[in-house]
């Protein structure tokens, strides 16, 4: 069991290595061809660091333990918001920019409760999956949009960044992208085989700990960009690489992983864990809104509903 625990930690290790390397080249790529911090967090960044939810739960649908790869999605998204950003806010207040209320914080809302629906038949088969991946490509299209304008809009300020931020080579930026892929499979197939195998010695089941220990595992990426994000002021980043961490997870995670092999869905998930998601976001929303800032006490807040829903998972 020792060694377990540290493949476990190792797994975590590789993890969150990877997806540090991978997003600092992303987003070093993205910067220098003029993409804002927040478009940069909804896209590059957030699909960097929910790579390893990509890589977990793939390869525990190809393994054959798809609690696993539903519950790390469902648990890393609930993560997002109340472990994440709840960290965030503690360390520096996040203000929030009018646009992302409009905008992107209802399509989450929206990819939520769709993710909802189509799992109340019990299964997430291919064409629920097919679904969200249209969403996804819809989203990333409209970001793209979003981009375009700004960088219409801000070409003065970009030339500045240009012309300041020479950057690695791409060839060295390529290569740092892919070691942080081979850090991703790397640390996904210890955390999932480790999980696995802790899962059977308690007599835990699998889906508890792929909300749990494994969803906190595959978030630390997220909470770690955060974080620091926050205490360095880059507040779009903070609040953009949760949410569209969030949104990715449910609209190419998901959705790919379904689209391969059929995810069955527990009723117990649908009546409480679902749910618990989907409410979260909706706290958020309000939160968000009043005086367009989440404050240290709502951090506070959003932290201890987090606790709340790790004591109820593990609660017999």
């Amino acid at each position: 069991m020792t060694v377990t625990i540290i493949l476990l930690v190792i797994g975590i290790g590789l993890l969150y290595a990877g997806a540090e390397v991978l997003v600092g080249s992303a987003s070093g790529l993205a910067l220098r061809i003029g993409i804002r911090p927040l478009i940069i967090g909804f896209t590059i960044i957030a699909m960097g660091t929910s790579s390893p939810e990509l890589a977990v739960s793939l390869l525990s649908a190809i393994q054959g333990t798809k609690d696993i790869a539903l519950g790390n999605i469902i648990g890393s998204n609930i993560a997002n918001i109340g472990l994440v950003i709840g960290v965030a806010a503690i360390v520096r207040p996040l203000t929030i920019r009018i646009n992302t209320i409009r905008r992107e914080m209802p399509y989450l809302i929206a990819a939520t409760v769709i993710f909802y629906l189509l799992s109340l038949d019990g299964v997430i088969g291919f064409f629920d999956g097919l679904f969200l991946f249209c969403g996804f490509i819809v989203f990333i299209m409209y970001m793209i949009r979003l981009a375009q304008k700004d960088r219409k809009k801000d070409k003065e300020f970009f030339d500045g960044i240009g012309s300041k931020k020479k950057g690695r080579p791409i060839l060295i930026e390529l290569f740092l992208i892919l070691l942080g892929l081979a850090g991703l499979v790397g640390g996904s197939t210890l955390m999932v085989n480790s999980a696995r195998v802790i899962a059977l010695n308690f007599g835990i089941s699998e889906i508890v700990i792929g909300i749990t220990l494994v969803a906190v595992g595959t978030s630390l990426p997220e909470l770690a960009i955060s974080t620091v994000g926050a205490l360095k002021g880059e507040v779009d980043l903070a609040v953009g690489n949760a949410v569209g961490s969030n949104l990715f997870n449910i609209l190419f995670v998901i959705a790919i992983v379904a689209m391969i092999y059929p995810i069955p869905v527990e009723s117990g998930l649908l009546k409480f864990d679902y749910l618990f998601m989907l409410g979260l976001s909706v706290i958020f929303l309000p939160m968000m809104i009043f005086q367009f800032k989440i404050t240290r006490m709502e951090g506070v807040i959003l932290l201890l509903l987090y606790a709340v829903f790790i004591w109820l998972v593990f609660k017999p």
